[in-house]
């Protein structure tokens, strides 16, 4: 049994990590309120501009979305400009990623994400720039025919203006119950979803509350605000290094490693499709696997008799180039499957010219 000074020690991180959210509330409500008020000013560029963001950290399957938006708007003729911060980069300032023609760094350089965005979405110019208003001058600067920027991560980029403000939420997060940061995932409070155009609620194929997700959009959106569902398909299997697909019939006994934000999210998508998952690999999302990862993977492996090992496209970005430990390689491709899918192609055409 716990004596009393023992019990009170163990709750002060909880205490603790509630007071540093209610001090992280008050921070962003302070520089919400610059921004409404005029006290900051917001830029603008002379071409449309799309955001794509969320309210909490990571898990929303955003990539995916962006990637989907960037390949509609230039099937239709757009010239698209992304425009990333580039999280977790190992490069500083501005970075073009991709001239639209072919990749010009790794995905060191550019981030993980922008570099999966360049890479799988021909035709498209990505930069990473913390300062996104001047990574698209600098593109218009230089001659560039941009029609349409989408601004990657961008719901809480108050610094520039967007014509949509595109929010998504996923439909397994308890958001009705959830905390800011550093005691909970939300980076702003709830009510901070009225500033949505559209809200795209991700996985909702998945088991969740339907009733308590729609009475917090009723309570929070904006009158008329389109609500649109969505999942993320496992729709390609290929050989890491050549691209060469896999049938899922010969894969076998398989190992798994995810270094995003939910990944028991991959492994349940894997398990549905089937797929003999004998050893799980979790790590920190972005991770950049090391040396001494692939030798601890690779002795896992081997113990589990597992003969392939099965990776997002986010996990291959950040696997050491040409490395292989000994292992049959395999990554998976998620898609973004909108349900709404005509509407919310007709709402990205509503948009200025």
């Amino acid at each position: 049994m716990l004596s009393t000074g023992q019990s009170d020690h163990l709750k002060l991180p909880a205490i603790l990590l509630r007071l540093l959210s209610v001090v992280y509330e008050a921070v962003v409500r302070v520089r919400l309120a610059f921004y409404r008020y005029g006290l900051v000013s917001i830029q603008s560029l002379p071409q449309r501009v799309i955001s794509v963001g969320n309210l909490t950290v990571g898990g929303t399957g955003k990539t995916p979305c962006v990637a989907w938006i960037a390949g509609e708007l230039t099937a239709r003729g757009e010239q698209v400009a992304i425009l990333s911060r580039g999280y977790r980069r190992q490069s500083r300032g501005r970075v073009e990623v991709s001239d639209g023609k072919s990749l010009l760094v790794g995905a060191d350089e550019a981030g993980d994400e922008p570099w999966l965005l360049a890479r799988s979405i021909p035709g498209v110019r990505v930069v990473v720039d913390g300062q996104r208003y001047l990574a698209g001058q600098w593109l218009l600067g230089k001659g560039v025919p941009v029609t349409t920027f989408l601004l990657d991560d961008g719901y809480q980029h108050l610094r520039l203006a967007r014509d949509l403000n595109l929010l998504l939420i996923d439909a397994g997060d308890p958001l009705p119950r959830a905390r800011m940061i550093p005691e909970g995932r939300l980076r702003e409070p709830l009510d901070q979803l009225y500033r949505a155009d559209a809200v795209i609620v991700t996985r909702c194929d998945e088991p969740h509350d339907e009733m308590a997700l729609a009475t917090l959009l009723d309570r929070h959106l904006r009158h008329g605000t389109p609500v649109f569902h969505a999942a993320h398909a496992l729709t390609r299997f290929y050989r890491l290094g050549t691209g060469d697909p896999v049938d899922t019939a010969s894969i076998g006994r398989a190992g798994a490693i995810a270094g995003i934000a939910r990944p028991e999210r991959f492994y349940h998508d894997l398990r549905a499709r089937g797929l003999d998952l004998v050893w799980t690999g979790s790590y920190p999302d972005h991770h950049r696997y090391s040396p001494a990862d692939l030798q601890l993977i690779a002795t896992r492996m081997a113990a589990t008799g597992a003969q392939s090992l099965l990776m997002t496209e986010k996990d291959a970005a950040n696997w050491p180039p040409g490395a292989s430990a000994g292992l049959s390689l395999v990554v998976c491709q998620i898609e973004f499957r909108c349900r709404e899918d005509e509407q919310l192609r007709s709402l990205l055409q509503q948009l200025r010219t």
